[in-house]
């Protein structure tokens, strides 16, 4: 087969068996989810982490081991090779690199897992290798004509009814020459004042103040990436680095190799005003007339036609920026059989104009719109919403998002939250950031792999959890949410100016008004209301109006609304406020928040109309529009009362709702429940549904219950979850009931440890789950500071220790030194523990409490010069059955390590030489019989160390055969 064809062929295969898509076929009676493969996904389901090869020599006999251990250890599908640092060997793209990366490409293979072309050596894409790699320019180098160019201006002052004579220098080409008064607002064109052989412009000002000489020229910035802008410069670069990967294993594209993966590129460049040379032109070829006479709009307020100048030239740069580089690696990803995602720098930037352009149309042109959740603080979860609309506008079925770098070593229970809540927003790829193959020289941690302490016991639960989640939700399907949200992208570009006070790395400029992210953040996080953002393009090119809903008329995600919101519109194109107007004409609700649209985004002379529509929704009696001046959760929750009294989703009588997704799946309903709050919570919960029969779906545990049988569209259901916990609901038409095969090892105790204590002098430290000397959770009553009791909760892991959390306590817990008080800490099923003081509830949080010894930790605290002294008494650890494993009041010998028996109570000191480690000196017996008669170890009865004991209790666990073992009666 001819090269050519066989790109095809891989093209037209491409959205039915890459990238976690299961490649089986199935006829129409099948179900499309097996229970048998939730509990346990195949390979083509995990994540697949970035692999950074980073600041060293690759040797073949690592790169296969760690490839394995990341496969069969971790449980990833695979890796993305990044190549980072001036210290990595071989060169990039030389032969001796394709040589181990065709290495790791038949590991994969061999290993059934799939890998994922990062298309850069360092970031961000576009310079292959200028920036955090080798240093060396290779693209300008290459291509000194395709790098990024820049928007310069220069000002001249020109006084009333005087001559500007003057020669113009240039430095790059002239976008636009003009002459314009900064009172009257009135613009001249000069391009025929202007000798383009002598640079000459000769012009005389009329007789009135405030005239200046503008003069706009594009020039080289100076940045070694590719000119974004442009698709040719891309395609040049598409050519030096994608094209060379096919080259060297074109058979594995569509195979093993199933994406391209950009990173990271950004309109921020070129001090915010990044251009391109032949904008004009572009302009002219689609608007058809010259843009010359609006450049001034880029800096000043030019006046009525302001806003619709902006967003022609911003609306332009957007284009161009999309087109340019995201189209042009996604038609060459497409044609050779792969898909296309990435994402962009700052997405978090609320005014997106200098940086993304629109982050909407980012995602236009990918297979697989991306984002990015790093750390420093940055608040992407309030903008995973304009990432997975943008696949649902353009109805794409795939959503990326790369997580956790620069987070440092966050605790799992993180990985977690961060992950349900950006698969209830419409992510259904998560790209883990980052297993390093020089472990000793991680730039940005985490380090996500078997050879962290910190991760490596959890990280194959985990990545089974992610597994699940994308079994469910990465497939073709259609998104449902009552609420439409205009993205308020054309008020944007009328707010926008170049060189803006905030710099060009902050976006330069907050427009007035802004309050789209809050919006969000109310609606999904503090309501439990899904919603759609649309973007202009698509509500007047995809969008129509019937039987009293606005739809969203995509061939697969079509979506229908009875509520749509303006979050801060000020400018609004006049073809999107009578789209809008035409839906509540039809009975359709809308709302309007903190400032109501006034300008048409498509020339002044819509103004009026756009006020004129405005104010006739809102007086109107019939169908009344709402105005929320200052928007926030209550004021919004009032509001959604009156205009969605009937929700595709309703939670009530919870302390606080949890995020959800509602997606159609091959016909059926499928719910998203997550929780990312701090506290647990029970929610009854109503859905809007055709199924009878529903099952849920645990993607913690694999685990599959149904739930009572209902009529159709009837009934409620109570639902409780834990912080960081989440849960599937599927109609059972989409379920074949073959099996859940949970390890009978995975089966987990819950259990609670009691305890009288006293803090003598500054804290107690309770430590519980002990598998090792370096291994354990220590929970801190901190009574240093009278004025600030705290609960210090700690994790030590391989000799390593994070502090989880400092936790002020309330008013009526009292934890002063001389003041015994109670503890209880309830742990269920080893995942999730209560910690109570004196029966107040203090905190509740996930992690991995395996049962096991208890014991204190005291210490010498060196900023108080003081050494940690306190007493404990009362001890016990009960199972949940109520059998009672360990009893201890210290009226006899001292069961644990450390420590002195003093008046029936058991005082541990810590020294200034050491810390103090009081540990249980044996495992409680947490045991039963082995449940099956049959075996040859009946009546034995072994403690959790595996070791055989006497006693009997009522339940508890067994070992036997090396594994753990729940007792049945």
């Amino acid at each position: 087969m001819k090269t050519k064809d066989r790109s095809l062929v891989r093209a037209i295969a491409l959205l039915c068996c890459l990238w976690c898509v299961s490649c089986q076929t199935r006829s129409e009676e099948t179900p499309l989810f097996e229970t048998k493969e939730f509990a346990k996904p195949s390979m083509s389901w995990r994540p697949i982490p970035l692999w950074f090869w980073n600041n060293t020599q690759v040797s073949e006999q690592a790169l296969l081991e760690q490839i394995g251990r990341m496969v069969e250890t971790d449980g990833y599908g695979g890796c993305a090779i990044l190549p980072f640092g001036g210290g990595f060997r071989p060169n990039y793209l030389s032969d001796s690199y394709f040589q181990l990366y065709g290495d790791a490409v038949e590991k994969a293979r061999s290993l059934g897992a799939h890998m994922s072309i990062y298309d850069e050596y360092g970031f961000p894409s576009g310079n292959m290798g200028a920036i955090n790699g080798s240093g060396v320019t290779t693209f300008m180098n290459n291509h000194p004509d395709h790098t990024i160019k820049r928007l310069d201006k220069t000002e001249y002052r020109v006084g009333s009814g005087a001559t500007f004579n003057r020669q113009i220098t240039l430095q790059g080409k002239l976008m636009s020459i003009v002459a314009w008064n900064a009172n009257t607002k009135e613009i001249v064109p000069l391009r025929d004042y202007y000798d383009e052989e002598t640079g000459q412009v000769t012009w005389t000002a009329p007789k009135q103040s405030g005239w200046r000489v503008m003069v706009c020229q594009c020039v080289k910035d100076g940045d070694p990436n590719v000119d974004y802008l442009s698709s040719e410069a891309v395609s040049l670069f598409v050519q030096d680095t994608h094209k060379a990967y096919y080259q060297h294993f074109a058979d594995d594209f569509g195979q093993t190799i199933v994406s391209t993966f950009f990173d990271e590129p950004t309109m921020y460049r070129a001090q915010g005003r990044m251009w391109t040379g032949d904008f004009n032109e572009q302009f002219e070829a689609r608007y058809g007339f010259s843009p010359e006479a609006l450049y001034p709009a880029l800096w000043y307020d030019i006046g009525d036609k302001t806003a619709y100048a902006r967003n022609l030239l911003f609306g332009l740069h957007s284009t161009l920026y999309s087109e340019g580089f995201m189209k042009t690696i996604c038609d060459w990803a497409t044609a050779h059989g792969i898909l296309a995602t990435g994402h962009q720098d700052q997405e978090e930037i609320v005014n997106p104009t200098s940086v993304s352009g629109d982050l909407m149309l980012v995602g236009k042109h990918l297979t697989m719109p991306g984002i990015d959740k790093i750390g420093g603080g940055r608040p992407t979860e309030d903008f995973y919403k304009v990432v997975s609309s943008s696949a649902n506008n353009w109805d794409k079925t795939y959503v990326m998002s790369e997580t956790y770098g620069a987070m440092g070593n966050i605790s799992v229970e993180t990985l977690y939250q961060i992950a349900i809540e950006q698969y209830t927003k419409g992510i259904n790829h998560l790209i883990p950031h980052a297993v390093w193959y020089n472990d000793g020289d991680v730039t940005f941690l985490p380090e996500l792999s078997w050879r962290n302490p910190l991760y490596n016991a959890d990280l194959p639960r985990f990545n089974a959890f992610l597994s699940r989640l994308n079994y469910i939700l990465a497939r073709e399907g259609r998104h449902v949410a009552d609420v439409a949200v205009l993205y308020p992208i054309q008020t944007q570009y009328a707010g926008h100016v170049f060189d803006g006070p905030k710099g060009y790395y902050e976006g330069g400029v907050d427009v007035p008004g802004t309050d789209y992210p809050q919006v969000s953040h109310y609606l999904t996080d503090d309501l439990g209301i899904d919603f759609t953002y649309l973007h202009p393009e698509v509500l007047d090119d995809r969008c129509s109006v019937s039987d009293g809903l606005l739809n969203m008329n995509n061939a697969i995600n079509h979506e229908h609304f009875s509520v749509v919101i303006l979050p801060g519109v000020k400018v609004i194109s006049l073809s999107n406020m009578r789209k809008i107007e035409e839906a509540w004409q039809q009975g359709v609700k809308v709302i309007f928040t903190t400032q109501c649209p006034q300008l048409a985004a498509d020339g002044e002379a819509g103004d009026e109309e756009i006020q004129s529509i405005t104010s006739r929704m809102l007086a109107s009696e019939e169908n009344k529009a709402y105005f929320i001046s200052s928007p926030s959760a209550s004021s919004l929750a009032e509001v959604m009362e009156g205009c969605l009294p009937e929700r595709d989703v309703r939670m009530s009588e919870g302390t606080h709702p949890f995020n959800y997704i509602h997606k159609v799946i091959d016909g059926h309903d499928v719910f998203f429940f997550g929780n990312i709050d701090a506290t647990s919570a029970t929610n009854t919960i109503r859905l809007k549904t055709s199924a009878t029969k529903l099952s849920l779906l645990d993607p913690h545990t694999g685990q599959v219950t149904a739930l009572p049988q209902r009529g159709s569209g009837e009934g409620a259901f109570s639902l409780t979850l834990r912080p960081s916990q989440s849960m599937f609901l599927v109609d059972d038409a989409l379920l074949l009931q073959n099996g859940s095969p949970i390890d009978p090892a995975d089966e987990k105790l819950s259990y609670t440890i009691e305890m009288q204590a006293e803090v003598e002098q500054l804290s107690a430290g309770l430590c519980f789950s002990i598998t090792d000397g370096g291994s354990y959770y220590m929970w801190q009553f901190n009574a240093s500071d009278p004025h600030h009791p705290r609960l210090r909760p700690h994790r030590w892991l391989g000799g390593s220790v994070s502090l989880l959390g400092e936790i002020d306590l309330p008013s009526e817990v009292n934890i002063q030194a001389g003041h015994p008080f109670k503890i209880r800490i309830e742990i269920e099923d080893e995942a999730y523990a209560k910690t109570y003081i004196d029966d107040v509830l203090v905190d509740e949080r996930s992690g991995s409490f395996a049962f096991g010894r208890i014991g204190f930790r005291q210490a010498h605290d060196d900023a108080y010069g003081k050494t940690e002294i306190a007493w404990f008494d009362d001890i016990s650890i009960r199972l949940k059955s109520g059998s009672v494993v360990f009893a201890e009041d210290f009226s006899a010998a001292n069961p644990f390590s450390e420590g002195s028996i003093v008046s029936g109570r058991l005082k541990v000191a810590g020294q200034m030489s050491r810390d103090i480690l009081a540990w249980l000196q044996e495992t409680p017996d947490g045991i039963s019989f082995i449940p099956n008669s049959s075996r040859k170890d009946e009546g034995r009865i072994y403690n959790l160390s595996g070791q055989m004991i006497n006693s009997r209790l009522a339940q508890g666990m067994v070992i036997h055969g090396g594994k753990k073992y729940m007792s049945r009666k």
